[in-house]
């Protein structure tokens, strides 16, 4: 009896600082090391954005941890088969529901295949594409959605920039990307913007989350969530979104 009322104790304790391992992905020129952390550059998009917001969050939370980048194929199997990780920015998909805690959204974004502006392939649906070269970021949704549509020419980068790259060089034909911040992704891969335009296929919206590993206690999941709509009550959610998102 014991042994049972003190796993049940340990069961719903708050993780410590030091427990937490915080990663984030595809982030670009958008955030760099700080000492033994990632910090957002002031307006350097989304993606720095979601960093420093997470870093609030921790600060909300009283747990201070260190942000480091992995690749985003890396980051989903930290998450789902270690304890005390936070994985962050990630689509919540049906794939992934049950896999992990989700707290959020933290933004919302429409999706879209992008060609040059010189080549137009003609597509007006996602089957019109299934036969087409695309590039897509390694394990992201989009990754997981062609395949699910049979999509038989799919090419894999590490960052949304060298997508843009191999479509520019013509590598690929199509880009799975979101709206959001693609002015950036073309500034990093120095592809005119001008050159790139959305093709009459929209994948869908997709709503950014924070991922926590799924054996967090409820309890700590519930302190993140509500530590998130704090930030948005009192205006710090919006102060960092202007400072660093835009």
């Amino acid at each position: 009896m014991r042994k049972l009322l003190l796993a049940l104790l340990f069961a719903t304790l708050p993780c410590h600082g030091a427990d937490w391992q915080v990663y984030t992905h595809s982030l670009g020129n958008q955030a760099s090391m700080q000492g033994s952390t990632l910090r957002g550059h002031p307006h350097g998009g989304k993606r720095a954005f979601y960093v420093e917001l997470v870093h609030e969050l921790l600060n909300e939370l009283q747990q201070p941890a260190d942000i480091l980048e992995v690749p985003l194929a890396r980051g989903l199997k930290l998450v789902q088969s270690r304890s005390h990780v936070v994985l962050f920015n990630l689509s919540r998909t049906d794939e992934r529901e049950h896999l992990m805690y989700w707290v959020g959204p933290t933004l919302q974004e429409t999706d879209y295949l992008y060609e040059l502006k010189a080549r137009p392939t003609g597509i007006h649906v996602i089957e019109d594409a299934a036969t087409l070269p695309v590039c897509v970021l390694n394990g992201s949704s989009h990754d997981s959605l062609l395949l699910a549509h049979s999509f038989t020419h799919i090419q894999r980068a590490n960052s949304y920039a060298g997508c843009f790259r191999m479509l520019a060089a013509g590598r690929v034909q199509l880009v799975a990307s979101a709206d959001s911040d693609l002015q950036r992704k073309l500034a990093e891969a120095e592809v005119p913007a001008a050159n790139i335009v959305p093709s009459a296929v929209s994948l869908g919206q997709d709503r950014g989350y924070i991922a926590l590993s799924l054996d967090t206690p409820v309890a700590e999941v519930k302190r993140w969530r509500q530590a998130l709509a704090q930030l948005t009550r009192d205006g710090r959610y919006q102060r960092l979104q202007a400072q660093f998102a835009h």
